[in-house]
């Protein structure tokens, strides 16, 4: 038998040779293909051809245009691959997506084939070459990439589309081929359909095994009422069996209206407390939507006397675990003004239920503040829970802070694991370092402050939390807000309470009594000279309290005598002090002379360096805001002080004082006198 000749006419190679290669895999040996290409030429040259196929109904017209010979021509209707349209039917409901192909007839036409194949919960807008329809984030096309324009986030692919089976009949009868084979090819283009009914039943299969796991009483009621499908924990708990009560009305389970109205309204429902038959339950209710149709009410239900022993027996366990506050005020030793203010600020915070941001060096006893508010706040009975996110591994915080569930990664617990926010719940998580969160960690913990939920790792249940947040931090946040190095949204969120912990050289009152504390905690009658406590409050003290703690139990454990004299300081201790003395005098006789207030370098300090981070940031600032940010820092200088500091500084040369919309600049000899001071101090370290 002479084989019959096809002439394949395509706008696009690529096209060409996929279309080429499936009919050969139909017609094999019974057919040849001569390959043609729409805009070659003025005429197409089919001459000899048994039949001329167009790749779309759109270049029909113009492809009879260019033929002479009377020869028959056949648009070829095409339809998606199955295989391919998973990713698709994931897309949320509503969603616009460009569809993208190389004609709009062709780009309607696909349209047209992935709703008939049910794909119509998304919104697809045709977009072709030359078009001027607005960029969305998704564009879907069936394998025209190149088309796709610039500024798509995601591209979805679902392949070239294949001639559909009726026009490959329809080929078989034109050219008159024998039919005795169109069975096994029709059972050849079923075969997806039964891969795609499978998965679908498998996948059915497993949700519906989810189902039956969960403790929650599960139900789905179509907009009338009527039982769509309940899980076998939904039936008990009313008092049936899951067969009875599939096609049943809610209605005739429940008689109260006024929950029935909870379950069928347009709303979604969050731990809603109802009476079904004498008993509290705790509801919650999902819309799923087809569409802009709402299809389904998803109601979930759990006894609330069950979720009151559940709370109880963790409780227990979180204070088996140890999740208590160790400290509280009667640790803060001193009675200097500075001190005494923050506990009394402090014990204002406990009463209240905000988010606080504690502030302070490294060894101030910002860990004593946040547990000492939590055990003069109302939630002192419940768990304390400390987080350093300087201790946590980068790979694992998120897990650590939020849990995860059975399988979320390898090595993941069986049963999965309770995070720090959920074991905290009812009381309090304090987060150490804060200002080393990772920028992921903060989104993360922006989120949990806004909605007071969270989701563990590898899950998808939403948990609701009741927590109250306290944060200390020993960097200056709003310092890398500025350098965005820190959220600005989680900083005000953080920062809605705050504190400063003052600084071991602002309570060097404090020192003796500090010392006598530390020597008493080791059982130890041994005391400082004064000659000792005047270099001791000389000293600045870079360490804070816990250098001073460190440097009393060094003493007590290599000093014999009762009194602890000059003599007998660590030699890196008078280095560094002699050092510290000495960088002082230098700053005051080199950079100040007798131009400023020796009492005072450290508000121009602070001052020049407010102006040097606003240039960094290319904001004009003037004397209202460097006011506020001082206050933050917990230096109190009215914009009338900072007036007049601006001006003594402009005086020595270190800043530049402008009109009102140019604002004050620091300028060169200011910032080095800045890298001077950093130097040095650095170099004292």
């Amino acid at each position: 038998m002479n084989k019959k000749r096809i002439a394949l006419v395509t706008v696009d190679h690529l096209v060409n040779s996929a279309l080429t290669k499936q009919l050969m895999n139909v017609f094999k040996n019974k057919v040849e293909i001569v390959q043609k290409y729409l805009h070659d030429s003025d005429v197409i040259d089919v001459k000899g051809m048994d039949i001329v196929l167009c790749s779309s109904k759109a270049i029909e017209k113009d492809v009879k245009a260019k033929i002479n010979q009377n020869i028959p021509i056949m648009p070829l209707r095409r339809t998606i691959d199955l295989k391919n349209i998973s990713e698709l039917i994931s897309l949320d409901t509503g969603l616009e997506v460009l569809l993208v192909n190389n004609y709009l007839s062709t780009a309607n036409e696909t349209i047209e084939i992935l709703k008939k194949l049910g794909v119509d919960h998304i919104k697809f807008i045709p977009y072709y070459p030359g078009c001027n329809e607005n960029i969305r984030d998704i564009a879907v096309t069936p394998g025209g990439r190149h088309l796709v324009p610039k500024g798509v986030k995601k591209v979805i692919d679902i392949g070239l589309r294949i001639i559909d089976i009726s026009s490959i009949i329809e080929i078989f009868l034109k050219l008159n081929l024998p039919t005795e084979e169109l069975p096994i090819l029709s059972a050849e283009y079923s075969k997806e359909m039964i891969r795609m009914n499978k998965y679908l039943y498998e996948s059915n299969k497993m949700l519906k095994a989810m189902f039956e796991v969960t403790n929650d009483g599960i139900a789905a009621l179509d907009i009338n009422g009527n039982i769509f499908f309940c899980n076998d924990k939904f039936s008990h708990l009313l008092g049936y069996n899951s067969s009875q009560l599939i096609s049943m009305n809610i209605t005739e389970i429940i008689k109260n209206d006024k929950i029935i109205d909870i379950m069928l309204d347009s709303g979604q429902r969050n731990n809603e407390i109802v009476n079904i038959n004498n008993k509290e339950y705790m509801l919650n209710k999902t819309l799923l939507y087809y569409g802009e149709h709402l299809k389904l009410h998803l109601i979930s239900i759990q006894e609330v006397f069950h979720i009151q022993n559940l709370e109880k027996e963790v409780r227990k366990r979180l204070v088996r675990t140890g999740f208590v506050a160790k400290y509280d005020f009667n640790d803060l030793v001193g009675k200097s003004k500075i001190l005494q203010s923050k506990i009394r600020i402090s014990k204002k915070i406990a009463s209240s239920d905000l988010t606080v941001l504690i502030q302070g060096e490294d060894g101030t006893g910002k860990e004593i503040f946040a547990h000492s508010i939590h055990r003069w706040s109302k939630r002192r009975n419940e768990p304390f829970v400390a987080v350093n996110m300087a201790s946590l591994s980068e790979n694992l915080i998120e897990s650590e802070l939020f849990g995860y569930e059975e399988g979320a990664f390898t090595g993941a617990s069986k049963g999965g694991k309770a995070g720090f926010f959920e074991q905290a719940d009812k009381g309090t998580i304090f987060i150490d370092e804060i200002g080393d969160a990772s920028p992921k960690i903060q989104v993360s913990l922006l989120r949990v402050l806004q909605e007071k939920k969270i989701i563990r790792v590898g899950g998808s249940r939403v948990i609701p939390i009741d927590v109250r947040v306290i944060a200390a931090t020993n960097k200056d946040l709003y310092d890398l807000v500025l350098k965005g190095q820190f959220r600005k949204d989680l900083y005000y969120r953080l920062n809605v309470l705050h504190l400063r912990v003052p600084t071991l050289k602002e309570r060097k009152e404090d020192i003796p009594l500090l010392a006598e504390y530390f020597f008493k905690k080791l059982n130890s009658n041994k005391t400082l000279s004064d000659e000792v406590i005047e270099l001791f409050q000389e000293y600045s003290w870079p360490g804070n309290v816990r250098e001073l703690e460190n440097l009393i139990y060094y003493l007590d454990s290599i000093v014999e005598k009762q009194v602890v004299t000059a003599e007998d300081l660590p030699e890196d201790f008078v280095m560094r002090s002699m050092l510290h003395k000495e960088e002082n005098e230098l700053e005051f006789k080199e950079i100040f002379a007798e131009s400023l207030p020796k009492e005072k370098i450290n508000e121009y300090i602070e001052i020049l360096q407010i102006l040097e981070h606003a240039e960094n940031m290319k904001i004009i600032i003037g004397r209202n805001r460097i006011s506020d940010i001082l206050e933050s820092n917990g230096l109190y200088l009215s914009p009338e002080q900072v007036r007049q500091r601006l001006k003594e500084l402009e005086k020595i040369g270190f800043i530049n004082i402008g009109k009102t919309k140019q604002g004050t600049t620091i300028n060169q000899e200011g910032k080095m006198f800045l890298k001077n001071i950093k130097y040095k101090r650095l170099n004292i370290r």
